[in-house]
């Protein structure tokens, strides 16, 4: 006979066994229920080797999210040969990384973006190890986007060949061959110039400038003259501080002689008119005397022009009066 199953065992177990499958399921999903993602896809022309589900996506080398799948052909033309690669973008880490309401998931948002040059490429994380990643950048000047879903299907992200890509493009269309004959054109021209020069001829004719310039340089009259030079500029230096130091004291007492010339035919002009006064129809000096004064007169108004033209060119005491040109 056999022996009954308890009930509270087969209950015990069964609620252990739901346990385990919830915190299971909570701990493979919790993930997915605590930072919620948005999926968008990108189209590569180019191998996807070194890229593996899992591979980070990264915003100017801000890590917002990572690779969900890589396919190789998904929604697209069939003469499309471009590489599917599906993301995911963490919706928490990258609200986390800016002070700003981003707006993941919004594809008026992701228009703009893709206007101001927002585009997908394949970034190395060594070149040692050739591990990829997806970066997404703003890229500037960069060409029309192209898209590649038929049916809309996930948000699409454009995308741009990678350096690595660009540069091996480059030296694909590099004409190798045709430098190779430029150059060696170039060496054969140069060879035949070369070997046209005559090397002795022009050695000697520097040897010989050199000599010559030494010669010169070394010969006792440049020598002499240099030396005579030095004197007459030290003697010439000498004979301007001389000069200085006497014109100063010169103008000086020109300018006190002056000053007292004014002075005297101020006070001469005074007596002049009171003399001139004397001398009135009415007067009774006579006649000779009148003349002497009005000589007199004359005489201080000259001596007046005189100060007046030595105030306004007090060098004419040192250099004389300037003869008029004759006219021809």
């Amino acid at each position: 006979m056999s022996k009954k199953a308890n009930p509270t065992s087969i209950g015990l177990f069964l609620a252990v066994g739901l346990a385990l499958g919830v915190a299971g399921l909570l701990l493979f999903s919790s993930r997915s229920l605590f930072h919620p993602q948005h999926k968008d896809i990108l189209y590569f022309d180019a191998t996807l080797k070194g890229l593996n589900p899992g591979a980070p996506v990264k915003f100017r080398g801000v890590t917002i999210g990572s690779v969900v799948e890589i396919l190789i052909h998904h929604n697209q033309a069939s003469n499309d040969f471009s590489m599917p690669v599906v993301i995911a973008v963490d919706t928490k880490l990258a609200q986390s990384k800016s002070d700003q309401l981003l707006q993941v998931g919004d594809q008026s948002s992701l228009n703009q973006l893709i206007n101001q040059g927002m585009r997908g490429r394949l970034d190395a994380e060594s070149l040692v190890t050739g591990v990829l990643y997806v970066g997404l950048d703003i890229v500037p000047n960069v060409p029309s986007p192209v898209f590649h879903q038929l049916t809309s299907e996930y948000h699409e992200i454009p995308t741009v060949p990678t350096d690595v890509q660009q540069l091996l493009a480059n030296i694909a269309h590099f004409d190798v061959g045709g430098l190779s004959d430029k150059l060696n054109g170039l060496l054969t021209r140069l060879d035949t110039s070369l070997s046209q020069l005559n090397v002795s001829q022009i050695n000697a004719g520097v040897t010989n400038l050199l000599g010559a310039a030494n010669q010169l340089v070394t010969t006792p009259d440049l020598t002499n003259s240099l030396a005579s030079l030095r004197q007459t500029l030290d003697q010439a230096a000498a004979l301007v501080k001389r000069i200085d130091a006497r014109v100063d004291p010169l103008a000086d007492s020109v300018t006190n002689t002056l000053y007292d010339a004014q002075r005297t035919l101020a006070d001469v002009r005074v007596v002049v008119r009171n003399v001139g006064d004397l001398l009135g129809p009415d007067s009774a000096i006579p006649s000779d005397l009148k003349q002497a004064l009005e000589e007199a007169s004359n005489a201080s108004r000259a001596i007046a022009d005189l100060a007046e033209f030595l105030q306004r060119n007090p060098n004419a005491l040192l250099t004389g009066r300037k003869r008029p040109k004759e006219q021809p």
